[in-house]
């Protein structure tokens, strides 16, 4: 066949193929708008093998396989379709919200940036992008893109509901009380502004005006989840546990798959000693955002026989929680034939020390295994998290124990030596601030000068525990303003190993709810922890002893933020026991 002939037919076949193609794509979009979207994805995908250059095509394809997630094959076709036409209107976006369900934050940021190239007032590329950079991170660039957005699209929901989380989670509560406030004003009809003035109101430390937004906003938008999630969170605070915990099941019956809320019932039920249920729902902190990510190696282990196999133990959440799941080592060791643990670094000397028929390596930032652990023959993993679901099913499975934790007797010997030399009286660790804003700092936390009662007691030497960094310079201040002495040793808090021998040679440990009350309990020694009215759930709801540390004593707020009580309480009893001390020539 001559080749002018065979050009024009390919032609004339390519043209054939490209208006075949065409209205494929508009049977598609068609089909979609009247809701069959399996016709409208074959009408797409047949558009395709027609004409694989399609870029439409390729962008409403890949919006399409993000519904049955799909989300690799999704960005594929994204990514062709941006490469076909780099103007496509919302390709950019969607790319970057598919990169973004993949986890992919450097990809999915590149893909936002692209689209406010092509539409620099872009409400959803400004949204998005911001988003992605807070979980990244980056708060303030982030910040700087949701004020814009909300800025040009001040009644939509998107910007509003970004920038209010990103200000709450960065500790900016005032400006998003002052927001909320401003939208409230604008709109008294508008379900986001109650909502967000509520999540506002709550973490200002006013948790009684939260549950009256909410109340506002359910009349205006019923049937709510997040509503009743959060309503819950406040009730909980203000110590109206079994009305958080039907709202926490309410928003469960309205959406099942909710982990927060299945979360936040698993922590009541924990909370109120539950321990059967409790830990069974313990199992959805593993979809929250703040778990930490790794891809599983090995088998689950589902609680069957261990003899003769190696498990595997990988950490998780703080150095508090590690130390207190570490409770149930010396069994898990005694059935396995092996067990690997994985620990933090600053736990890595302690817990070899302690458990030292077991293999003990310390935590990767990227959660990789060490060669040297990745060559042993393991045979199945576990969270350490999840091992009470299997050895602390109620109250007596709790063992009555001595501490499983063992600091090194020779620096324990120099810190006490060192504690000597203070003069005589009672030695006691102290510590003040716990957690971060995100885990309810201003409500586990004492101020310094609100310990007077306490520091000003007769024959006794205090030590700082307290692991912050401006804890050095409280100290000194609180000395310059009321001559109270505290000794602070940065060099026994910066290495933990060197904590836990001081923690030993101490005569008290007393300490808001923070790190340092689950390492004194894990040793064995006295702990007097000041809890607020609504603890978090491992120190249960009620009474003065925790079933994790047999030697440590709850002291507890009566009622929402009172600490003068508590204070009262532990300086009155610390005065008993320094003079008893004294009694007997200590």
């Amino acid at each position: 066949m001559p080749s002018k002939l065979l050009e024009l037919l390919t032609g004339r076949l390519r043209a054939l193929h490209g208006r075949r193609a065409r209205s494929l794509f508009a049977a598609g979009i068609a089909q979609q708008q009247a809701g069959d979207h399996d016709g409208a994805r074959r009408c797409f995908e047949q558009a395709l093998a027609l004409d694989p250059q399609h870029a439409g095509a390729h962008h409403r394809l890949g919006i399409m396989l993000v519904q049955s997630r799909s989300y690799a094959d999704s960005a594929r076709h994204l990514e062709r379709a941006m490469t076909l036409d780099p103007y496509l209107e919302g390709g950019w976006v969607d790319l970057g919200n598919v990169h973004y369900w993949l986890g992919d934050y450097r990809k999915a940021c590149a893909s936002f940036r692209a689209a406010l190239a092509a539409a620099p007032d872009s409400v959803p590329a400004l949204a998005n992008l911001g988003l992605v950079l807070k979980e990244a991170g980056q708060v303030d660039e982030a910040l700087v893109h949701l004020r814009r957005a909300r800025e040009l699209a001040p009644e939509a929901e998107a910007p509003l509901r970004n920038l209010m989380l990103a200000l709450i989670d960065s500790d900016r509560c005032d400006e998003a009380f002052d927001i909320a406030t401003k939208a409230l004003e604008r709109d008294p009809a508008r379900y986001e502004a109650h909502f967000f003035f509520g999540l506002a109101c709550h973490q200002l430390l006013d948790p009684a005006q939260a549950p009256v937004r909410y109340d506002a906003a359910m009349k205006l938008r019923p049937g709510q989840a997040e509503l009743y999630r959060n309503r819950g969170l406040a009730l909980q605070e203000l110590g109206r546990l079994p009305e958080a915990i039907e709202d926490y099941e309410r928003a469960l019956a309205l959406q099942p798959e909710y982990p927060l809320a299945r979360l936040n019932l698993a922590l009541a039920r924990l909370l109120v000693g539950d321990y059967e249920r409790g830990w069974e729902e313990y199992e959805a902190r593993r979809s929250s955002e703040d778990y930490p990510r790794r891809d599983a190696r090995f088998p689950s282990w589902d609680g069957a026989p261990l003899a003769g196999r190696t498990l595997l133990v990988f950490s998780e959440q703080g150095l508090g929680d590690e130390i207190m799941f570490a409770s149930c080592l010396p069994q898990l060791i005694e059935r396995a034939g092996h067990c690997i643990v994985e620990c933090g670094p600053k736990l890595l000397k302690l817990f070899s020390r302690s458990f030292p028929a077991a293999t003990v390596y310390a935590a990767t930032p990227d959660r990789s295994l060490p060669r040297e652990i990745a060559a042993r023959d393991i045979d199945v993993e576990i969270a350490a998290g999840s091992l009470p679901r299997f050895f602390r099913r109620n109250l007596n499975d709790f063992p009555r124990h001595d501490g499983y934790l063992r600091a090194e007797p020779g620096r324990i010997a120099c810190w006490r030596e060192r504690l000597a030399q203070l003069g005589p009286g009672l030695k006691v660790g102290i510590s003040w601030t716990g957690g971060v804003h995100k885990t309810r700092r201003p409500l586990r936390s004492v101020p310094l000068e609100q310990w007077l009662p306490i520091l000003e007691t007769p024959q006794v030497r205090f030590v700082s525990l307290q692991y912050t960094a401006e804890a050095g310079t409280e100290v000194a201040e609180l000395r310059a303003q009321h001559g109270v002495m505290i000794e602070h040793w940065p060099e026994a808090i910066d290495d933990y190993h060197e904590t836990a021998a001081l923690v030993c040679a101490l005569d008290l440990v007393i300490s808001v709810c923070t790190a340092i009350v689950h390492l004194g309990g894990a040793l064995g020694r006295p702990v007097w922890v000041m809890a607020p009215h609504s603890p978090e759930w491992r120190y249960g709801l009620k009474g003065d002893t925790m079933p994790w540390y047999p030697f440590v004593k709850i002291i507890r707020q009566p009622a929402f933020g009172e600490w003068g009580p508590v204070v009262f309480s532990v300086a009155t009893e610390l005065r008993r026991r320094a003079g008893a001390a004294a009694g007997s020539g200590r």
